[in-house]
């Protein structure tokens, strides 16, 4: 049984879950329901913002109703600019940091000491948010800041004219517990769901889909790559460069470290409608569709993508690309022509570790093929 330190440990090394959870949002037809969701979540903290300025209980020095006022209409932009321009990694990021600060803000500006205590508990659900789409790391920013404001937050009830300390004290606690439990839940919930998933479609290291749900998943891209003209698709084939190498010298703990780094280099690479999937221990497919011209670009960054100099435990990549520019032809098997893309792309990887590893091979297939 693994003791608390090693679990705490286990935990904070865990890597940021936007890229995965929203894939799996994705696959499952729930990326809209959540854009919508979380646009009426921030425009909703902006009308309770809104209603607070008519409330006795309110806002009512002039800085404490200016800082409202830039509550207000920012959580409305947020909201909006979160349907018009979609959610990306970056702007998850400042959806978190707005949120904590927008809280803080209306908590601040509101007069009434239970009222302050009240609206914290919207930190309980940024706390959610974060654990279902990035990591740990910011988790603890998160919490760390919230009891902190939690704290201040309580100041006049605590040590105000009208300080009732025992109820200060009664109500910070249920807020903060409410926080870290909950916080606490969600995590155990993903666990329980990574768990799962080692029986479903997905790879339970790395989040990535393994083969059984890349041939459920890649018909979307060939029928996407089939409608859209001048469209080229891509079959790439990754191996790590002797992996097993790594697993002797330096143990499985940073062998499989070293897959999820691949898996989330990959995926962030990759484009939103790509389908990435480990197939084997070390070994990953990616299939996607794109633009003609933008074939060359996006072949030239993928090196730079997968391999860096900082790693503290350096690893290369043979990697191996087929093309195929040519549409289906009718009654062609899509299953089929794919199993035949692959190959070649195995055969072009094979070829880069031939050559010392760390390198890529390209092969256009033909219509003739």
């Amino acid at each position: 049984m693994k003791s608390m330190r090693t679990l705490t440990r286990e935990w904070l090394l865990l890597p940021d879950q936007y890229d995965r959870f929203t894939r799996y949002l994705r696959d499952n037809g729930l990326t809209t329901a959540n854009r919508l969701l979380l646009g009426i979540i921030v425009i909703v903290m902006g009308v309770c913002a809104l209603l607070n300025r008519f409330s006795p209980a309110g806002p009512t020095s002039k800085i404490a109703l200016l800082f409202n006022t830039v509550v207000v209409i920012s959580c409305f932009m947020v909201g909006v600019s979160w349907w018009v321009f979609g959610p990306t990694k970056r702007r998850s990021f400042g959806f978190v940091f707005f949120c904590d600060v927008a809280v803080s803000i209306a908590i601040l500006g509101d007069s009434a000491p239970l009222g302050r205590l009240l609206s914290s508990v919207i930190y309980v659900l940024m706390g959610i948010y974060i654990a279902y789409f990035h990591n740990p790391k910011l988790q603890i920013a998160h919490l760390t800041f919230s009891v902190v404001m939690i704290v201040v937050a309580a100041q006049p009830i605590l040590f105000g004219p009208e300080r009732d300390p025992a109820l200060g004290v009664s109500r910070v606690l249920v807020v903060v517990t409410a926080l870290l439990i909950c916080a606490y839940i969600s995590q155990t919930v993903l666990t329980m769901l990574s768990v799962d998933a080692s029986s479903s479609d997905l790879d339970p290291l790395t989040g990535l889909l393994n083969r059984r749900g890349l041939d459920r998943h890649v018909e979307k891209v060939l029928a996407e790559f089939q409608r859209q003209q001048s469209a080229a698709l891509l079959v790439i084939a990754i191996d790590i460069d002797r992996f097993k190498t790594i697993n002797d010298v330096h143990g499985h703990d940073v062998g499989d470290r070293i897959i999820f780094r691949v898996a989330h280099r990959l995926s962030a690479w990759a484009h939103a409608d790509a389908v990435v999937a480990r197939v084997g221990g070390d070994e990953f497919i990616l299939v996607q569709r794109l633009s003609v011209p933008a074939i060359g670009p996006m072949l030239d960054s993928i090196g730079p993508a997968m391999h860096s100099n900082t790693d503290e435990i350096p690893s290369t990549s043979s990697i191996g690309i087929a093309v195929r520019t040519h549409k289906f032809a009718a009654g062609e098997d899509r299953a089929a022509a794919l199993t035949d893309m692959q190959k070649v792309a195995d055969s072009a990887m094979y070829e880069s570790k031939r050559l010392g590893g760390g390198r890529i091979h390209t092969i256009v297939t033909t219509a003739n093929r």
